[in-house]
C-alpha cells in the first residue's frame, strides 16, 4: 500500500524498541505497564524514577565536591612546591574533550530540529487533506441544498401548469420529488462529513508545533553554545594561569554541570516517553492526541486497519448514492418537461441544476481520494518515521552528550578547584607554600627577626664581637633587609667615629655644634648615595611593621 510513492509501512526503529525495553517500576520498584499513557499516573511515575537516576548521581556529585573543597580548603598542613603543570596539562585536555562533547551536543540538537521539521511538514500534508475534506463537503452541501432550492421551486411551479398527458406528468413528479429528496439526502451527508472536523484546526496547531520547535532550538543551542565558551574559556585560563578566571571559570563550570545532569533527566524521561509512543504512534495520537475527534475514526485513518466501517466513509457512500440519483432524477426531467410546458424558466432551472450536480460530481470525487486511508496513513508514517527515527537518534545522542559533559565538567571542577587552591597558596615570588586560603594571614604573612643568644656572663660583647653576630644575623634574613642594616651599621660607625673626636676635647665639641648643625649624632654625610637605598629599607621596615 502507498500513496504519491510514499510506503505506509511502519515498524519500530531499533533504538525505539532498545529504550521501550528499559525497566518500567513504580516507587516500590515493581515493574508497571509500559504503555504509552501519558494521561496515567503510574505512567508518569515509572518515566519520573527513570529521569531521578541522572537527578540522584547530580546530587552525589555535589556532596562529593562539597565534602573535597571542605577537606582541602581547610587543610593547613604545609607541603613540599611542586609544579602545576601537569594539573594545567590535564585541565587543557578535560576541556578539549569536553568541547567535543558539546560539539557532538549541538550536532544532536540541530538533527532533532531537522527531524521536527520534516514531521511538521508531514503534518502541513495531513492538514491539507483535512482541509480537503472541508472545502469539498461545503462544495457538496451548497451545491444540493441553498442553491439547488431556488431552480427546484421554479422547476415545481413550472410543472404546476395544467397538461393533457398525467401519466407523464406523473412521472415527472416523482422524479422532482426524488431529485428533492436526494439533493437532501446529499448535503445533510456533506453536513455530516464536514462537521466533525470543524472543530479541528491542524494548520494552526502545526504552526504551533514550528514555534514552539524554533523556541526549543534556540534554547538548545544558546545551552549548548555556553557550555562550549565556558569550556573554551578553561582552556584560556589553564594556559594563562590565571587565579582570578580559575576560581570565575570553576563556579561556571559548576553551574555547567548542574545544567547538564538536570538536562539529562529531563532528557532521560522525553527519550523513554518517545520510545513507548513510537511502539504504536498512531494508537499514542488517536488516544491522546488533542484533536477532539472520535478515537475510532482516528485510529482508522492513522492506521488504515479496516476492522469496521468508518464514520466517513459511511457518509461519503451516502452522499455518492443520493448524488446518483439526483442525477438519474434530472435525466428524467431534462427529457419529459421541456416536451410538456413551454415555460420560459424551466431550461434556465434545469441547467443550474445541472450545473450544481456536476459540481457535486467533481467535489465527490476529490473527497474520495482525500478520505482514502491510504493517503493519511502514508502522510502520518512519514511524520512518524521522521520522528521516531531521526528525532529519536538526536534525542539520545543529545543525552549522551549532556551525560558526557556532566562527567567532564566534574572532573573540570576538582582539577580546577585544586589548580587554583595551590596557586592561591603559593607565594608570588618564591616557590614555598604558605597556609590555606581560609586559614588567617597573620602566622603566614607575618615576618620576625632571629632573636639574639643571651650574652655569656650577662655582658655585651665586644664591638668585634657585636659585627661578628650581626654578620652571622645577615646571612639568615632576606637581601633588602640586609643592605639595609649594612647601611645603618655604617652609617653609625662613622657617627660613632666624629662623636668621639669631638668628646675628646672642648674643641671637637665646640667643633660639632659650631657648624650649625650640620654633622649630627647617627647622621652621617652620603651625598646622596643612599637615597635610593634609604627609601627601600622605609618600605621594608614599614612593611615588618604591619
Amino acid at each position: 500500500m502507498g500513496s504519491a510513492g510514499v510506503s505506509d509501512e511502519y515498524s519500530p526503529p531499533r533504538l525505539s524498541r532498545l529504550l521501550h525495553a528499559l525497566p518500567h517500576v513504580n516507587v516500590t520498584l515493581h515493574r508497571v505497564n509500559d504503555t504509552f499513557a501519558p494521561n496515567s499516573p503510574i505512567y508518569l511515575e515509572s518515566l519520573g524514577i527513570l529521569g531521578s537516576i541522572p537527578g540522584a548521581w547530580l546530587i552525589l556529585t555535589l556532596t562529593v565536591l562539597l565534602i573535597y573543597l571542605l577537606t582541602r580548603c581547610c587543610d593547613r598542613k604545609q607541603r613540599p612546591p611542586r609544579s602545576i603543570t601537569a594539573l594545567k596539562i590535564t585541565l587543557m585536555i578535560l576541556s578539549v574533550v569536553c568541547c567535543g562533547a558539546i560539539g557532538v551536543g549541538l550536532f544532536g540538537n540541530d538533527d532533532l530540529h531537522n527531524a521536527v521539521l520534516q514531521s511538521i511538514q508531514a503534518g502541513n500534508q495531513l492538514a491539507g487533506l483535512i482541509n480537503t475534506v472541508k472545502n469539498q463537503s461545503s462544495i457538496l452541501e451548497e451545491a444540493m441544498g441553498s442553491r439547488a432550492r431556488a431552480p427546484l421551486a421554479r422547476l415545481a411551479d413550472a410543472l404546476d401548469a395544467p397538461v393533457a398527458n398525467q401519466t407523464a406528468l406523473g412521472t415527472l413528479l416523482r422524479a422532482l420529488s426524488a431529485l428533492r429528496n436526494n439533493a437532501s439526502a446529499a448535503a445533510s451527508a456533506a453536513d455530516n462529513l464536514r462537521r466533525p472536523l470543524a472543530a479541528l484546526n491542524l494548520d494552526a496547531v502545526m504552526k504551533r508545533a514550528w514555534v514552539w520547535e524554533a523556541a526549543r532550538w534556540a534554547g538548545g543551542m544558546a545551552g549548548w553554545c555556553c557550555g562550549g565558551a565556558v569550556c573554551v574559556a578553561l582552556l584560556a585560563a589553564a594556559a594563562r594561569r590565571s587565579r582570578r578566571a580559575l576560581l570565575l571559570l570553576c563556579v561556571c563550570a559548576l553551574g555547567a554541570l548542574v545544567a547538564c545532569w538536570s538536562a539529562g533527566a529531563l532528557l532521560t524521561a522525553g527519550a523513554v516517553a518517545a520510545a513507548d509512543a513510537c511502539q504504536e504512534p498512531a494508537r499514542a495520537v488517536a488516544h491522546y492526541a488533542p484533536h477532539h475527534l472520535p478515537v475510532d475514526m482516528v485510529y482508522y485513518y492513522l492506521s488504515c486497519k479496516v476492522s469496521r466501517e468508518n464514520v466517513l466513509t459511511a457518509e461519503l457512500r451516502n452522499a455518492q448514492r443520493a448524488v446518483v440519483a439526483v442525477r438519474q432524477a434530472l435525466a428524467v426531467l431534462s427529457r419529459g418537461a421541456p416536451q410538456m410546458f413551454t415555460d420560459p424558466v424551466l431550461q434556465p432551472a434545469l441547467g443550474a441544476l445541472g450545473a450544481g450536480t456536476g459540481e457535486a460530481e467533481r467535489a465527490l470525487v476529490s473527497l474520495s481520494g482525500a478520505l482514502e486511508c491510504r493517503t493519511a496513513r502514508a502522510y502520518f508514517v512519514a511524520a512518524a518515521r521522521a520522528a521516531c527515527d531521526g528525532g529519536l537518534q538526536a534525542l539520545s545522542l543529545q543525552l549522551l552528550a549532556a551525560i558526557a559533559a556532566g562527567f567532564l565538567f566534574t572532573a573540570i571542577v576538582l582539577v580546577d578547584s585544586h589548580a587554583w587552591i595551590y596557586i592561591n597558596t603559593k607565594r608570588s615570588g618564591g616557590g614555598e607554600e604558605q597556609a590555606p586560603f581560609l586559614s588567617s594571614g597573620s602566622s603566614a604573612g607575618s615576618r620576625s627577626l632571629p632573636r639574639p643568644a643571651p650574652f655569656p656572663n650577662g655582658k655585651p660583647p665586644s664591638y668585634t664581637a657585636a659585627v661578628q653576630l650581626m654578620d652571622l644575623a645577615d646571612r639568615e634574613r632576606p637581601s633588602a633587609e640586609v643592605a639595609c642594616a649594612r647601611r645603618s651599621r655604617m652609617s653609625g660607625s662613622a657617627t660613632l667615629g666624629r662623636a668621639s673626636g669631638g668628646l675628646g676635647g672642648l674643641g671637637g665639641l665646640g667643633a660639632l655644634g659650631g657648624a650649625g648643625g650640620s654633622h649630627t649624632l647617627g647622621r652621617a654625610p652620603h651625598n646622596g648615595k643612599y637615597a635610593t637605598l634609604s627609601k627601600q629599607c622605609k618600605t621594608l621596615e614599614s612593611s615588618d611593621f604591619y
